[in-house]
């Protein structure tokens, strides 16, 4: 009796995966889930489908937050220009108070009444001046490039979000397929009396909770999809797609030499030493006002002689005016300089929170890799086949796909937290790691072993 009991499942199990999947069963005491329920994504065409450094090409061309940083550099080099300029002259068309003679003193004809004056910054206020506009300059390119740096980091996470997405739905569809046979197959083991109503009761539920969660994840990509475009400056609902698969490649920097890249490369350093330099020729510029300036006047009744009235201008008393924006300026010089002590503490940290984030986001995924995934893939494995041969219960084959279920996610998950951290390092850094190895130096049998 068992072994024709076996026999009815097997060749039961066999009609399952040879027919195809239909909106209901003949005889069945229940309405089961059918594939034309399940909604398609929308199709995206090859040029939509981008890489990572694509995205992130995109976003230095489309992100407003770049445009606004490229704008406050041209307007930092117009305003360089404007500070080289010497002082403009000045004309002045006035008549003067004859009380000796009272004739019109505002004649149109008069010539002494058009005078012309020409300021020559013999204090060294041009200088100071160009000095601190060209160090504001070199400024707004360092924030630039902390700009681009942050889109970086910010389409990075949107794109690896979205593999993230996709691969979890790949498996949610072989999720519902697979929730699909099994609830065939009880159903065809209840029709022949080798099993409970319960059985594919249950198992229709376990599909339809399956395609619930099919649509759940169908709707996570769309809203990735529509996160990367908002990172790269696009319309959310511009057809969008990543052409990279999700993929795991270790690497192993030296936090030392991590440290040293970031020294030398952070924007944010050389940002706020250039706004240090801007701030000491302010200092100058301050202290210009104490120095005369050569002036040169005249007017058109004596141009035509050749005379020219030629003085200088200075402040003849500083009644604190002066002094106090000199030490003002010297003040913001010592708290800059503190700035940069902090700026230079705030990056060493940044490096260490992102090797600590990548070293432990590794060791996730490596347990995952030996220990969880394997072993929950090899107990769904066994349990199914023990329920086909009626060893398990239906609940212990929903409960282990279940298990393997949650595994792959936290899986993907884990592999999405390592990418993450991976660009947080760069991030840090200020440069691509070094030591990273792009999908195409990745040889196929470390594919193999890293590629979920």
């Amino acid at each position: 009796m068992t072994m024709l009991i076996r026999r009815i499942l097997l060749t039961s199990l066999a009609g399952v995966l040879a027919i195809p999947i239909c909106a209901g069963q003949t005889g069945a005491p229940f309405q089961t889930v059918g594939v034309a329920q399940v909604p398609e994504l929308p199709s995206v065409a090859g040029g939509n489908r981008v890489t990572l450094e694509q995205a992130v090409q995109i976003a230095f061309r489309d992100n407003a937050q770049v445009k606004a940083s490229r704008y406050q550099v041209e307007a930092a080099y117009a305003n360089l220009t404007g500070q080289r300029a010497p002082i403009n002259p000045t004309f002045t068309y006035g008549g003067l108070n004859n009380t000796v003679a009272p004739a019109p003193t505002l004649d149109l004809n008069d010539p002494s009444n058009y005078s012309f004056l020409f300021t020559f910054e013999t204090n060294g206020a041009n200088q100071w001046r160009t000095s601190q506009a060209s160090n504001q300059f070199r400024q707004a390119k360092a924030d630039a490039q902390t700009a681009m740096l942050n889109v970086r980091q910010a389409v990075t996470a949107a794109y690896v979000g979205l593999q993230i997405a996709n691969r979890e739905l790949e498996d949610e569809r072989a999720a519902y397929t697979d929730a699909q046979r099994i609830r065939d197959l009880t159903l065809k083991q209840f029709q022949a009396g080798a099993a409970p109503q319960t059985n594919s009761i249950r198992a229709d539920i376990a599909a339809t909770q399956e395609l619930g969660n099919l649509l759940n994840q169908i709707n996570a990509v769309k809203v990735a999809r529509t996160s990367l475009n908002i990172s790269l400056g696009r319309k959310p609902e511009e057809p969008i797609d990543s052409v990279e698969s999700l993929e795991f490649v270790p690497i192993h920097p030296d936090v030392q030499q991590l440290q040293k890249q970031a020294a030398a490369n952070r924007p944010e350093l050389r940002s706020a030493e250039f706004n240090r330099d801007a701030l000491k020729a302010n200092v100058g510029l301050e202290k210009s006002q104490y120095y005369p300036d050569l002036v040169v006047g005249t007017d058109l009744r004596i141009v035509r002689q050749g005379t020219f009235l030629v003085g200088f201008t200075m402040p003849l008393f500083d009644f604190g005016s002066i002094h106090g924006a000199v030490k003002q300026a010297q003040k913001n010089v010592r708290a800059q300089e503190a700035q940069i002590t902090l700026e230079q503490q705030q990056v060493r940290q940044d490096v260490e929170s992102a090797y600590e984030a990548l070293t432990v986001a590794d060791g996730t995924v490596a347990a995952f890799q030996s220990g969880m995934l394997p072993q929950a893939e090899g107990l769904e494995k066994r349990i199914e086949q023990g329920y086909v041969l009626g060893g398990n219960t239906i609940l212990d084959l929903l409960d282990a796909q279940s298990t393997l279920r949650a595994a792959r996610i936290a899986y993907y998950g884990a592999i999405g937290n390592y990418r993450q951290a991976l660009a947080q390092l760069e991030r840090a850094v200020g440069a691509p790691v070094t030591a990273l190895k792009t999908a195409s130096e990745i040889k196929p049998s470390e594919m193999g072993k890293n590629k979920p």
